[in-house]
C-alpha cells in the first residue's frame, strides 16, 4: 500500500526565485524575471515606507532577491546594477550617495515613480519603463538626426560662402 501526500507550501519569491523557473532556467536567471523581482522589492519597500525616502544598494537588492549571495561571485549582481543605472538614466530613481562601498540609490515620496510603484502591477511597470525607454530613445534619435542635418546645412553654407564670398572683393573683368 502506498501513501501519497500532497503538501502546499508557501514560498517567498525573495528567498527562492527558482520556484518561478524551470531547472534549465534556474542556473541562469532571465533578466526580465530579475527586473520583475527588483520592481516587486521596490514596490514592497514603497508600500512599507514610513518616511519620505527609501534607499537601497544593488548588492542588498541582489541578495534579497537571491540573485547573489556572499558565497557566489559578485558578477551575478550585474543585472541588478545595470537595471538600477537604467532607472537613474531615465530619471525614475536618484543616486543618493557614492562611496567606496558603491552607490546608494533612492526614491523620494511623491515622485512619479513612487506613485507608479504604489498603484500599478510590476508587469505593467516594466512595460511602462520599456515604453518610456523606447520613446526617449526615439526622441534622442530625432535630435541626433536634427543635429546632423543642421551640421550638414552649416557645412554647405560655409562652402557656398567660401566660393561666393571669395570673389566679392575682386573686380570683375569683362
Amino acid at each position: 500500500m502506498s501513501l501519497t501526500l500532497n503538501l502546499f507550501i508557501s514560498v517567498n519569491i525573495y528567498e527562492n526565485p527558482g520556484v518561478l523557473m524551470t531547472t534549465s532556467e534556474s542556473s541562469m536567471m532571465d533578466s526580465r524575471k530579475v527586473k520583475i523581482l527588483i520592481l516587486q522589492m521596490l514596490k514592497d519597500m514603497v508600500l512599507n515606507a514610513r518616511g519620505q525616502l527609501i534607499t537601497f544598494r544593488p548588492a542588498k537588492v541582489a541578495q534579497d532577491i537571491s540573485v547573489w549571495t556572499r558565497k557566489s561571485p559578485r558578477s551575478e549582481s550585474v543585472i541588478v546594477r545595470n537595471f538600477l543605472e537604467e532607472l537613474v538614466e531615465l530619471g525614475f530613481i536618484k543616486v543618493i550617495k557614492r562611496s567606496a562601498r558603491g552607490k546608494v540609490y533612492g526614491i523620494m515620496r511623491g515622485t512619479e515613480f513612487w506613485l507608479i510603484l504604489e498603484h500599478k502591477n510590476v508587469h505593467d511597470i516594466l512595460s511602462y519603463i520599456d515604453g518610456y525607454k523606447a520613446r526617449k530613445s526615439s526622441r534622442n534619435n530625432i535630435s541626433i538626426n536634427m543635429f546632423r542635418e543642421v551640421t550638414n546645412a552649416q557645412k554647405m553654407n560655409a562652402t557656398q560662402t567660401a566660393t561666393d564670398g571669395g570673389n566679392k572683393g575682386l573686380p570683375s573683368n569683362p
